[in-house]
C-alpha cells in the first residue's frame, strides 16, 4: 500500500508540473497579424532629433512558431527623401512572454516590451546605415484595427 501511495503522489506532482509547464507555454501571446506603429522618434548622427506623432508605419507579422516569428515592416522616411521602405523582420518572444528581440532584414537592432495594453514599445539600435550615420530610436507600436 505504501508503494502504491508513493506511485500515485509521484504521477500526482508529475500531472502539476506538466499542467504548469502547459500554462506557460500557452500564456505566450499571439502576435500574428496586423500592426500599426502609434508614434516614432530618433536622434540620427547627422540630423539629430527627430519624432513623428502622425506615422504611417505598418507591421505584419506573418507567421509564429512558439517564441519565433517573421514579417515585415513599411513605412515612408519622410526626414529623408519620402521614399517608401518595406523590409522583412524576424523575432523571438523571451520565455516570460514580456520582451522582444529582433532585426530587420537590413540593417536595425529592435529590443521591446509588450505592454499591458497590448500595444509593443521598441528601442531601435543602428550602429551604421549605408553612409555610417548611426542612429536610436523609439517606436511604440499597437494592433491594427
Amino acid at each position: 500500500m505504501k508503494r502504491f501511495s508513493t506511485v500515485l503522489f509521484l504521477i500526482a506532482i508529475f500531472m502539476f508540473f506538466s499542467s504548469g509547464t502547459i500554462l506557460a507555454e500557452s500564456s505566450m501571446p499571439d502576435l500574428t497579424g496586423k500592426w500599426k506603429t502609434k508614434n516614432y522618434g530618433h536622434h540620427h548622427e547627422q540630423i539629430g532629433f527627430l519624432s513623428n506623432s502622425e506615422p504611417e508605419g505598418k507591421w505584419v507579422i506573418k507567421e509564429q512558431r512558439g517564441r519565433f516569428f517573421h514579417g515585415e515592416r513599411s513605412y515612408t522616411m519622410k526626414a529623408f527623401d519620402n521614399s517608401k521602405v518595406t523590409e522583412g523582420f524576424s523575432g523571438v518572444i523571451s520565455r516570460d512572454g514580456k520582451r522582444l528581440y529582433m532585426v530587420d532584414h537590413d540593417e536595425d537592432i529592435l529590443i521591446g516590451d509588450i505592454l499591458s495594453d497590448g500595444s509593443i514599445e521598441l528601442i531601435m539600435i543602428n550602429d551604421g546605415d549605408k553612409n555610417h550615420h548611426s542612429k536610436i530610436g523609439l517606436i511604440e507600436i499597437e494592433r491594427a484595427k
